[in-house]
C-alpha cells in the first residue's frame, strides 16, 4: 500500500460501502494527487465492499490533476457496474464536477461518479 495512503486518504467499511476521505483541502499538487489516488485504488483493490462512497468533506478545491485521480479510481474499480458516490462536495467543487461532465443533476445521466449530499445519503443510496 501507498505509505502516504494513511495521511492523505482515511478508510472506514460501513455496512459493505467502502467510504474514502481525502484528507487535503486542496487537490491541487501532482505528488499529493497522485498519493491519494493511489492509496483509493489501493483500498479498492484490497478492501472488500459493494459499493465506493468518496466524502469531501475536507476538500475544498480539486485540480485537473486531482480530476484524472478520480477518473484513475473510476477504472481500478473492477465492476464496472459499480457506482461511485461523492458526498459532501461543496458548492463549488459541485459545479465545476458538473461542468467536467463527471457528475450530473439527473441521477439517469451517463456519468463516471454519482454525487449526493451527505454520508448518510450515500450510504443509503442502491
Amino acid at each position: 500500500m501507498n505509505e502516504d495512503a494513511p495521511q492523505l486518504v482515511h478508510h472506514h467499511i460501513a455496512d459493505e460501502v467502502l467510504v474514502l476521505t481525502p484528507q487535503v483541502e486542496q487537490m491541487r499538487d501532482t505528488e499529493i494527487c497522485y498519493s491519494i489516488r493511489d492509496g483509493m485504488t489501493d483500498y479498492v483493490k484490497q478492501v472488500d465492499h459493494r459499493r465506493v462512497v468518496i466524502d469531501m468533506q475536507n476538500v475544498n478545491f480539486v485540480s485537473s490533476i486531482g480530476i484524472l485521480a478520480f477518473l484513475n479510481l473510476r477504472r481500478a474499480v473492477p465492476n464496472t457496474d459499480e457506482r461511485i458516490i461523492f458526498c459532501n462536495l461543496s458548492d463549488s467543487l459541485t459545479g465545476m464536477f458538473r461542468i467536467c461532465k463527471l457528475i450530473s443533476e439527473n441521477p439517469n445521466d451517463p456519468t463516471p461518479f454519482g454525487s449526493v449530499d451527505t454520508l448518510e445519503s450515500a450510504l443509503s443510496t442502491a
